[in-house]
C-alpha cells in the first residue's frame, strides 16, 4: 500500500525565526480585517442615510 503523502521536510532543523514566520504567514491578518469592518460600517451608514432621506422625500411629496 502506497503512502498518501511523504513529507520531505525536516521539522527538527527549523530555527525559531523560521517557525515564527510560518505562524505569522498562516495567521489571518487582523489589521486588514478591522479596516474591512470599518469600511463596511461606513457603507452601511451612508446607505441608511440615503434610504432615510429618500423616505423623507416621499413622505413630503405625499403630504403636499
Amino acid at each position: 500500500m502506497a503512502k498518501k503523502h511523504d513529507s520531505k521536510w525536516n521539522i527538527e532543523d527549523l530555527t525559531d525565526p523560521e517557525i515564527y514566520d510560518a505562524i505569522r504567514y498562516l495567521e489571518p491578518n487582523s489589521a486588514s480585517w478591522s479596516e474591512e469592518n470599518d469600511d463596511s460600517g461606513l457603507v452601511i451608514g451612508i446607505s441608511l442615510l440615503i434610504l432615510s432621506l429618500g423616505c423623507l422625500g416621499v413622505m413630503l411629496l405625499y403630504w403636499r
